[in-house]
């Protein structure tokens, strides 16, 4: 993310997201009864043309009352939709319904009536984001191998390749069809790398068929090797990868992973409130509770949690004040839909209470 302008006092910042994280880190920046401002397209009428009625999309920069927002990562968008306040007033109504599809590169302007101090939090969250390379993980087991690209909101999952390896008696035919695997693997791998530039890789999984991977791609892909590390795994597939995760292995890799950092947290505090050691609780009330008196190390609250509760704000600014940290977790991974499955807010504490 760049900040391009800024004018605190005015509530204007406009800025140009680069990449899919950013897209979503907006996402939870910008809210109903914002005002923004980018590049939308409008229909207008060609009287010179047969079919006048379709009209013709004419791009145009819109001023819109936010309404919604919605992140679309799969087509690389994000949507945001209003009551369009400015515009061509020659070209459009005013008053009318608008979306603005915004894709990394392009500029937006936000205008609020008061940033509150989280949502500049994540502003500078985003823009340290996009110095943190992207981490590939490949679960890797007989025959089967599943791709995970560890982003800042979540994973993606951008390929899974699987070929039946033939049985241990027909030793010439596993061989044949072990190199088909790995050179498909080596191949897939090439094009994701290239097309995320990806700085890490780790080939994770059980037994020695990551080995046997790594050392196929010394031989014929060096270049590709030289970013990959091997990892033990219980199992190959996404169970695998979130394995990997839990371990922090990433963390390892990329110092500031956020999905890494977020699932240890999650994993702790469910860790707590297992061992009824007084040190985990959750829910608004308790949580609220507890950050009365002082005892709140690290909140948690997941980006729905935030979006829906009005007093979501109210956590997030009472943490600042107390001097602990607060941490929104996506719902793009496991851990984020973990925490909203008891109520989308946590705590992990400095002490217990009663």
């Amino acid at each position: 993310m760049k900040i391009l302008h800024q004018n605190r006092k005015e509530g204007v910042i406009k800025v140009r997201p680069e990449t899919l994280d950013d897209l979503w880190y907006l996402k939870g920046i910008i809210c109903e009864g914002d005002f923004v401002r980018g590049k939308g397209y409008r229909r207008v009428r060609d009287d010179e043309r047969l079919r006048a009625d379709k009209g013709v999309r004419v791009p145009m920069t819109l001023g819109l009352r936010v309404e919604s927002v919605e992140f679309a990562p799969y087509v690389n968008r994000l949507r945001i939709t209003g009551v369009i306040e400015e515009g061509p007033e020659d070209l459009i109504s005013l008053g009318s319904h608008q979306t603005i599809d915004v894709k990394p590169t392009d500029t937006l302007t936000i205008v609020k009536d008061r940033w509150k101090n989280w949502e500049l939090d994540r502003l500078k969250d985003a823009v340290k984001a996009g110095k943190t390379p992207l981490v590939l993980i490949v679960a890797v087991e007989d025959g089967e191998a599943e791709f995970a690209v560890v982003r800042s909101y979540g994973i993606d999952f951008p390929a899974r390749i699987a070929v039946t390896v033939a049985g241990k008696r027909e030793i010439k035919e596993q061989e044949a069809t072990r190199k088909e695997f790995f050179r498909e693997v080596a191949g897939k791998l090439e094009e994701v790398m290239n097309k995320e530039d990806i700085k890490a890789c780790i080939l994770c999984g059980p037994g020695f068929t990551k080995d046997g991977l790594l050392d196929y791609l010394k031989e014929k892909h060096p270049a590709v090797a030289g970013k990959c590390r091997l990892e033990s795994a219980g199992t190959g597939g996404r169970v695998g990868i979130g394995e990997v995760l839990k371990k922090g292995v990433v963390d390892r890799i990329a110092r500031d992973s956020r999905v890494s950092y977020e699932t240890r947290l999650v994993e702790q505090l469910f860790s707590e409130i297992g061992k009824g050691s007084g040190l985990g609780t959750y829910g608004p009330e308790e949580v609220r509770r507890a950050l009365d008196m002082g005892a709140v190390d690290k909140l948690m609250v997941t980006d729905t949690f935030l979006r829906r509760d009005r007093g979501a704000d109210e956590l997030l600014e009472g943490i600042r004040k107390t001097g602990g940290e607060g941490i929104i977790v996506s719902t793009e991974h496991d851990a984020g839909e973990r925490l909203e499955g008891i109520g989308g807010v946590g705590a992990i504490l400095r002490y217990a209470i009663s």
